[in-house]
């Protein structure tokens, strides 16, 4: 899987892709919301080509978008009450921005207990994960309950620090 630099990239193209798509006729901020979209979209791509195809999948992507939005704006002009159009498209269904950030916090997360120490995380991985009382734990580990609650107490704190730690940078 190739990892681009999204905040080299963003500060290199960003400028150039919103020039790019307001030549499409359209508003500044509508211009802005598609090339944040862009930005959004290669983000949340699983496999993203090499990064020497990068300017050409942002300005490919960016006018893909710009093609979408010509067509919502089509569609809407269909809809006989504009007021109740946004019933017809809205869905309960995560935002893109929202489905990117929860799978950032996810793999932060998961970066944050692997790097527990072994015994913290075999304890808060039963309890956590597989739902397992203090009680079973210890009987599980051959530890005292009390052991496993203060091991759980111990990972929570670290993985407390450690999501600060990561939000700060």
């Amino acid at each position: 899987m190739t990892q681009w630099d999204i905040n080299h990239l963003f500060r290199t193209y960003h400028a150039r892709l919103r020039h790019f798509v307001q030549k499409r006729k359209l508003a500044w901020y509508t211009a802005d919301d598609i090339v944040q979209d862009t930005f959004l979209r290669v983000v949340a791509t699983p496999s993203l080509p090499d990064v020497k195809y990068a300017q050409s999948y942002l300005y490919r992507t960016a006018q893909n978008l710009v093609v979408d939005h010509f067509r919502r704006e089509r569609i809407l002009k269909f809809v006989p009450d504009a007021e109740k159009s946004l019933e017809y498209v809205a869905s309960d269904s995560p935002l893109p921005d929202q489905i990117v950030w929860s799978r950032q916090e996810l793999r932060q997360l998961q970066a944050a207990i692997n790097k527990l120490p072994a015994p913290t995380r075999e304890v808060f991985v039963l309890a956590r994960l597989e739902g397992k009382t203090y009680a079973e734990i210890g009987e599980k580990l051959g530890i005292p309950p009390q052991t496993a609650f203060s091991r759980m107490v111990r990972a929570l704190t670290l993985l407390r620090d450690q999501t600060k730690i990561d939000e700060k940078n």
